[in-house]
């Protein structure tokens, strides 16, 4: 505790005076001030804020001081007392709804549960109950006014920003519109929520383009704003719910009917809106619509990209529609997976031999993937063996089905792991873009060139469709692809997907050492002109931060995720194997690699 100590000697006496900023009793810190403690009497003395009257006590108790604000100044006593347990009121309140039902997603009814009225009771016998339409109306709005303000000065902080935009429709087909903000803060990549609005009715250009104004000029971000990326074609909502593995459709459907079964129970009160949104009514957004607020950015920019995971799983769509050939085999891995969850007998006997199989999300594909993962990882002496026993000799795995689940596997190993990387929610995943798109496009090329794959017609669409819906890309390295084949393919030409792979310390120019020595050099010289015409437009002052070998760190653990994914199945393939030889160099030799 810092305190002034002041002793006097008079008439045998010692007297510490202490500072007002000391930490004593509740009391003393709200009504006193010229806190003074005799030593020798075992006294203090305050004065009384109020009314300037000297109060004094035994040392360390406060009976007098609280008999005096009590008796001569009733009203202030009374307005801090109710002010002390609002304090402990509004902590609890506040702790439930952001702890328990935002952040763990808890229904709103339970404030009103018995069981969680005695538990709160437990924490504090004089908390007030709230119930759920007090929450409603009252403190969530409260909070969401302090979290705009925030946010807004969160904007006001942030030189420039990015933004995404995206249209989610839940269970009952009930549509929102969501804008989230990305920035640079304090040498910090920040990621929040502007707004996450409900759409009702068809969701037109006009009505989309209303919303966007609206938070554009709440946060002030006309001159701020970097890049958009938004959903790339009109069908995309169509697209995704069908994304379904060929054989995987009778699995989907027995579990669609248990869940449904299961959320009828909370939808009374909106059959009426149901009726109304009964699906999503997406519409491809025109540059137009943004251009009304903001500047386009200048040659060969966009302001406007297309969502990349988006566009990669349509292509993996398009790779799915040509896998006829593993029709068969994949219903059989379906239906090894759909008797994993209803047999018991099944699934003992896989657990006794340290197996099992997960259970597949019908909006992931990559969820369906790694259930056919799983299935061929168990070796087939195992599970023949366990098949034949259940007298389940149908669903037997042959040395056919094998190639074709492993050459299934093979194709899409590296769409999987692309599809992983790009969900980060904590660190930028532009810069993954073009060595993402030459990884894959490289790998299937040496796949098409196997002399043993059964999966032709499946690799050859993969390449098709690649070069497509990525030709605006893929043109920057000379590489043969249909010209504007795709409406949103073209904006994959931004130099942005250049210069972000350079910035990145993990990739660097490491990305393009597949490329013809001449090619690379041609691509090379393109990056650095783009990097001057870029960096000649940044008006910033450069600092070495304090956390800077804190940030190396952040980096190794990231690069480490980029190249753990590395499968038995499948032991060459790795996105970016250039990582697995750069990984481990240590913080001082990073300038021997650049």
């Amino acid at each position: 505790m810092d305190t002034d100590l002041i002793i006097t000697k008079g008439e045998s006496e010692s007297v510490i005076v202490v500072n007002d900023d000391v930490n004593g009793p509740p009391v003393i810190q709200e009504f006193f001030s010229k806190l003074n403690i005799n030593i020798e009497k075992n006294r203090w003395t305050c004065c009384c804020n109020i009314c300037s009257l000297s109060v004094t006590d035994t040392y360390k108790t406060t009976s007098n001081f609280l008999k005096h604000i009590k008796t001569k100044h009733r009203l202030a006593f009374d307005e801090w007392k109710d002010s002390t347990n609002n304090k402990r009121q509004q902590l609890l309140t506040n702790s439930r709804i952001r702890n328990l039902i935002i952040n763990m997603s808890l229904p709103l009814s339970i404030v009103d549960n018995k069981s969680f009225m005695n538990f709160m009771l437990d924490v504090d016998r004089k908390y007030k109950m709230i119930n759920r339409r007090d929450i409603t109306r009252s403190f969530l709005p409260i909070m969401y006014k302090k979290c705009i303000k925030k946010l807004q000065d969160i904007c006001n902080r942030s030189k420039y920003v990015s933004l995404t935009l995206d249209i989610w429709s839940d269970r009952r087909m009930r549509s929102y519109f969501g804008i989230t903000l990305h920035t640079i803060i304090d040498d910090q990549y920040k990621t929040y929520v502007l707004s996450f609005e409900r759409l009702k009715g068809k969701h037109s250009g006009d009505k989309l383009a209303a919303e966007f104004d609206r938070v554009i000029q709440m946060y002030n971000l006309k001159d701020k704003l970097v890049r958009i990326v938004t959903d790339n074609a009109s069908n995309n909502q169509a697209a995704f719910d069908n994304l379904i593995l060929p054989g995987f459709e009778e699995y989907f459907n027995d579990i669609d009917d248990d869940q449904s079964e299961r959320e009828t129970s909370d939808e009374d009160s909106d059959n009426n809106e149901l009726y109304e949104n009964s699906q999503l009514q997406a519409e491809e957004v025109d540059d137009d619509i943004y251009g009304t607020t903001l500047n386009t950015p200048a040659e060969q920019e966009f302001l406007r990209l297309p969502c990349f995971s988006h566009c990669l799983q349509l292509v993996v769509n398009d790779g799915i529609k040509a896998a006829g050939g593993a029709l068969s085999s994949l219903k059989k891995v379906a239906d090894l997976a759909k008797l994993a969850h209803t047999s018991t007998s099944f699934a003992e006997r896989l657990e006794e031999q340290k197996y099992s199989i997960p259970l597949a999300n019908r909006t992931r594909w990559n969820s369906q993937f790694q259930t056919v993962k799983k299935v061929i990882s168990i070796p087939s002496f195992i599970l023949n063996s366990i098949l034949t026993d259940l007298k389940k000799n149908n669903l037997i795995l042959n040395t056919k089905d094998r190639k074709i689940l492993e050459d299934f596997v093979s194709l899409f190993e590296l769409f999987n792991e692309a599809t992983v990387l790009t969900q980060g929610e904590f660190y930028a995943t532009v810069s993954l873009v073009a060595p993402t798109i030459l990884g894959i496009l490289f790998d299937l090329e040496r796949e098409h060139a196997s002399s043993n794959l059964s999966l032709v017609s499946v690799c050859e669409a993969l390449l098709s469709s690649l070069k497509a819906r990525f030709s605006g890309l893929l043109r920057h390295f000379e590489i043969d692809v249909p010209f504007a084949f795709y409406s949103m393919s073209e904006r994959f030409s931004d130099p942005i997907f250049l210069i972000a792979p350079l910035l990145d310390a993990r990739f660097k120019l490491l990305w393009l050492d597949n490329l013809q020595f001449a090619i690379k050099l041609r691509v090379i010289e393109k990056i650095y002109s783009t990097f001057v015409r870029f960096f000649s437009k940044l008006n910033f002052s450069v600092s070495q931060p304090e956390g800077a070998d804190e940030s190396n760190v952040a980096e190794q653990d990231i690069t480490d995720m980029m190249t753990k994914h590395v499968d038995p199945t499948t032991k060459r393939k790795c996105l970016f194997p250039y990582l697995n030889d750069t990984k481990k160099i240590s913080f001082d030799d990073k300038s021997k690699v650049l």
